[in-house]
């Protein structure tokens, strides 16, 4: 279901440019990969090996015991009678219902997780993390492996293998699946076959920490960045990758940036009495990547977009040569954001529209060149 929201329109916005410029995509239906293609995976930073013993891939087991009692405190009668719902345990900086597997020994604490941060969520999909501590929980290091559950790895939470091998080896059982059916908004969640279980991976702190260019991202994170591992400023702007929040491309702001930049910034919410935000042509303050900072790709060849400044997100932007050379056979992407190019409005003097969407929602703006620069209004939105 598609929810639409119209803000005060009078007029609807025609334009032709923009009807020529939509037929030119091929929406591809969802088409599982072969059983060939599945067992062909290979994961470029960690190794597999066969078990003889396992524990059998099991769909029905779907909370972990730290989901379970988050969930038990939760709905616990007690607690929704006085209307008070528990702030979920954590353990270092992850909350407990993230948490699949936990183990101590001696000196050494670790546990899997799963996380969002660097996936696509429209999509429900979920990175494995690994958090170790060498000092009985003091101090904790989190690392991303770089995997996606399910996509098509899965690890088992409820394997009896140790989960600390040793001191700086982790190991977990997984098997690889194969999605048999799309992941639809806002429901149902797909379904998967086994293809081949009793795998066993090891994971190493040594190559979760590897950072070859010394700039504060792994390796393993510049490969989902697409930032270069071998060079601290990809872009070679002077802004180290690891707080730069468009990485990957420096080039000069045009005219057109500055309406593009009010919509990712969402400076368009703030309206003025008639509705519609003035954007000066200034150049804007150079803000940082934080720990909280929301990282999205975008797929373009343009240089109105491609030389953005965003205010709070990160912006990974691929030329479409770049993406389709550089897209797998897994769908294992971050957040995708698209910004459409400006069309022109049908039998109007400077005025345009324009698309900005992710993941189930879009918005459509207006806008309309003045003497005092860039006029830009949210037009309508929706939500699927």
């Amino acid at each position: 279901m598609i929810s639409f929201v119209s803000y005060g329109q009078v007029k609807e916005y025609k334009s032709k440019e923009q009807k020529k410029y939509y037929k030119k995509f091929d929406y591809k239906t969802f088409k599982p990969l072969s059983k060939k293609v599945i067992l062909s995976y290979e994961n470029e930073f960690f190794k597999f090996t066969d078990l003889v013993k396992y524990s059998p891939f099991s769909d029905t087991l779907r909370y972990t015991p730290y989901q379970d009692s988050v969930f038990a405190m939760m709905f616990n009668p007690a607690n929704v009678d006085s209307m008070i719902i528990p702030e979920p345990a954590f353990i270092g900086e992850i909350e407990r219902r993230q948490i699949l597997k936990y183990e101590k020994k001696g000196q050494i604490e670790a546990f899997i997780y799963e996380s969002s941060k660097f996936e696509d969520q429209n999509f429900g999909e979920s990175g494995i993390w690994i958090a170790f501590s060498s000092d009985k929980g003091n101090s904790w290091k989190y690392l991303y492996t770089g995997m996606v559950q399910k996509q098509p790895l899965y690890v088992k939470w409820y394997s009896d293998i140790p989960l600390i091998k040793s001191e700086g080896v982790l190991q977990m059982e997984t098997c690889l699946l194969r999605q048999l059916t799309p992941f639809t908004h806002p429901g149902p969640v797909p379904t998967y076959e086994v293809i081949k279980d009793g795998l066993k991976i090891t994971f190493d702190l040594e190559t979760l920490q590897r950072d070859s260019d010394h700039d504060g991202l792994t390796d393993i994170v510049e490969t989902k960045l697409y930032t270069n591992l071998n060079s601290n400023d990809t872009d070679g702007d002077g802004i180290s990758d690891i707080i730069d929040l468009n990485p990957r491309y420096a080039k000069p702001r045009t005219e057109n940036t500055v309406i593009f930049e009010s919509a990712l910034n969402e400076e368009t919410n703030m309206f003025d009495t008639t509705g519609i935000i003035k954007y000066p042509m200034e150049i804007p303050k150079i803000n940082r990547v934080t720990d909280t900072t929301e990282t999205v790709l975008m797929v373009t060849d343009s240089q109105d977009i491609q030389s953005i400044q965003p205010l709070s997100t990160r912006v990974i932007i691929l030329s479409e040569k770049e993406y389709k050379k550089k897209k797998g056979l897994y769908r294992t992407e971050l957040n995708k954001m698209s910004i459409s190019p400006l069309f022109k409005v049908d039998g109007e003097i400077d005025t345009y529209i324009f698309i900005r969407s992710i993941n189930s929602w879009g918005e459509k703006y207006v806008v309309k060149k003045s003497k005092e620069g860039w006029k830009i209004m949210v037009i309508s939105s929706w939500i699927s």
